[in-house]
C-alpha cells in the first residue's frame, strides 16, 4: 500500500457571501471543524476599483469610506456567522478575514497564505460573488485549489433550512465513485476519512462501460486487488458496487436512488497551458450531483497504464 498522509483537516477556509447557500456551506464547514477539531476561518471577498477619472483628493476620500466600510462588514460578517451557527458558535475556533479581491483570487490566495487544508463553499453563490455560477466561481476554486474543495448544495431529498440556527446537516451516507487510478486511490482515503470521523456507511462505486458486463467477474478480482492495494486493511469493510453504464449518468443516478449525503470524487488535474483541466465525468457530477460533492484534487501529468479499464471518474 502506498504511504499517503490520512485527510484530517486542521485549518478550513469558508466564503461567505451572505446567500442561502453560503450559509449551507457555513454549516458544513462548522461541523467538519467540530469534527476533526479545526479551525474555522470565515472569508469575504469583494472586488473594488477607484473609478479612473477620480482625482487624488476624491481617491483618498473614498479610500477612507472604504475602510470605514471594511469594518462594518466585519461587524455585519461576524453577526452574520453568530446568525447561521448559533448556539454552537462556542464549540469551535473561528476567525473572518475580508479581502478586496475577485472571489476566486481572494479564496485561493487566503489558502495559500493561512496553509488552509480544506475549503467549503457554496455552488450558486450571489452578492458578493456577483451571481457567479458553478461555471465560475466554484468550478475555477475547485480547477485551481491544491486542496480539496468541498462544494456545497442542497441535497434533493433532505432541505436543510439555513435560517435554523440549531440545524447542522448529517452526513449518514457517503458515496465515493472510483476507477483503477492514483487519483481514485487518493479520493477513496479521503472518503474513508470522513467515514470513520462521521460514522457514516461509505458505498464505493465502479461503473463499466456499456457491453463490457461480459468480464464483470474478472474485473471484481482486479477491484478487489486494487481497494487492497490502495487502503490496506480497510478494503476488508468495502463492498464495492459495479455498475454498467456512462459513468456520470450512474453516479448521479445511484446518488439519488440511495439517497446519500456526499459524493467524494477525484478531481485528477491535468496541465493545459497556465491551468488545469480535469475529466467529463468529475465535471458533470460537479455540476449535476443531487448532494454536496468534495472534490479531491490530484496532480499529474498522465494516468496509469490501467486508467481507462474502470471509467468512473476518468472521462
Amino acid at each position: 500500500m502506498p504511504d499517503h498522509p490520512s485527510f484530517e483537516p486542521r485549518n478550513i477556509l469558508c466564503p461567505q457571501d451572505f446567500s442561502e447557500l453560503s450559509d449551507l456551506a457555513l454549516k458544513y464547514a462548522f461541523v467538519a471543524a467540530r469534527v476533526y477539531g479545526a479551525r474555522l476561518s470565515v472569508l469575504h471577498a469583494e472586488s473594488f476599483e477607484l473609478p479612473k477619472y477620480f482625482v487624488p483628493r476624491e481617491s483618498n476620500r473614498l479610500v477612507g469610506e472604504l475602510a470605514k466600510a471594511r469594518e462594518a462588514a466585519r461587524e455585519h460578517l461576524d453577526n452574520h456567522v453568530r446568525q447561521v451557527i448559533g448556539p454552537h458558535q462556542g464549540e469551535i475556533p473561528y476567525s473572518f478575514d475580508i479581502v478586496e479581491s475577485h472571489p476566486v483570487d481572494g479564496i485561493l490566495r487566503t489558502a495559500e497564505t493561512k496553509g488552509v487544508d480544506l475549503i467549503v463553499l457554496g455552488t450558486h453563490g450571489y452578492g458578493g460573488f456577483k451571481k457567479l455560477m458553478l461555471g465560475s466561481v466554484a468550478e475555477n476554486v475547485i480547477r485551481h485549489a491544491t486542496v480539496p474543495v468541498f462544494a456545497v448544495r442542497q441535497k434533493v431529498h433532505a432541505f436543510i433550512d439555513t435560517t435554523l440556527s440549531d440545524v447542522l446537516p448529517h452526513l449518514n451516507h457517503i458515496l465515493c465513485p472510483v476507477n483503477l487510478t492514483a487519483a481514485a486511490g487518493n479520493a477513496l482515503r479521503h472518503a474513508l476519512s470522513l467515514s470513520a470521523r462521521f460514522q457514516s456507511r461509505l458505498t464505493v462505486l465502479f461503473c463499466l462501460e456499456s457491453g463490457d458486463s461480459s468480464s464483470r467477474s474478472g474485473k471484481g478480482e482486479r477491484i478487489a486487488q486494487w481497494l487492497r492495494e490502495e487502503v490496506g486493511p480497510p478494503a476488508r469493510n468495502l463492498e464495492p458496487i459495479v455498475r454498467e453504464g456512462h459513468a456520470a449518468e450512474q453516479i448521479i443516478a445511484y446518488a439519488r436512488e440511495v439517497k446519500v449525503d456526499l459524493i467524494v470524487l477525484a478531481v485528477n488535474h491535468r496541465p493545459f497551458l497556465d491551468g488545469t483541466v480535469f475529466g467529463r465525468t468529475t465535471e458533470l457530477v460537479l455540476r449535476y450531483g443531487p448532494v454536496p460533492v468534495l472534490g479531491s484534487p490530484f496532480f499529474s501529468a498522465a494516468e496509469g497504464s490501467h486508467g481507462s479499464e474502470l471509467t468512473a471518474n476518468s472521462r
